[in-house]
């Protein structure tokens, strides 16, 4: 049995404020996020093939994985973009709400979109895409550097859970989970190293 092992970055801390939606906004890491950055490579696995949000969040943490030696080869992918909170973006939760959006519609999940923005069936979509390509590839290790609703999305489709359950993951700033993939399904080995 052939195994494709996932490494799912997520991009270090950016300038956004605390608590905000940044999903297409294109951010820098913070000072923060570039010191995260240097921590995680070198922590990780060296020498990897990487798939990379072209994000500059993302290509920023990148350069820092580079310097470590953590990857060996980088393909960049739109389907590893974040999701398009459109009039939602850097606001927080509670002034989306004051404004008087039905903040629970999200929580429905499956069929809503963000006003002005991508609906959610098509990000789940195109992230159920890359996964169904990756699937299909030979066996090994591959980084995706990529977004906190990314890798809560890869790892529902991965392990076969219900969309929904989306939120239950608390995906940290420069962490990365490791996922397996088997014919059978996949196998969560690691959550936020």
């Amino acid at each position: 049995m052939t195994t494709r092992q996932l490494h799912l970055l997520r991009h270090a801390r950016t300038t956004a404020p605390s608590g905000v939606l940044a999903g297409a906004t294109d951010l820098a890491l913070s000072h923060q996020g570039f010191l995260q950055a240097e921590r995680l490579a070198a922590r990780l696995p060296k020498g990897l093939p990487c798939l990379c949000s072209p994000m500059r969040r993302c290509r920023q943490t990148l350069e820092k994985l580079q310097d470590g030696g953590a990857v060996s080869e980088v393909h960049f992918d739109t389907r590893l973009r974040e999701m398009d909170f459109g009039n939602w973006e850097m606001k927080t939760f509670a002034e989306i709400t004051d404004n008087g959006a039905d903040i629970e519609a999200w929580t429905e999940y499956v069929h809503f979109t963000f006003p002005g923005g991508e609906s959610v069936d098509h990000f789940v979509g195109r992230v159920q895409g890359l996964l169904d390509e990756l699937s299909t590839r030979s066996a090994g290790q591959l980084l995706l550097l990529t977004h906190g609703g990314v890798i809560r999305t890869l790892l529902c489709l991965s392990l076969g859970l219900d969309i929904k359950k989306y939120l239950l993951f608390n995906v940290l700033p420069a962490s990365w989970s490791t996922v397996e993939l088997h014919s059978d399904g996949g196998v969560l080995t690691a959550l936020n190293r």
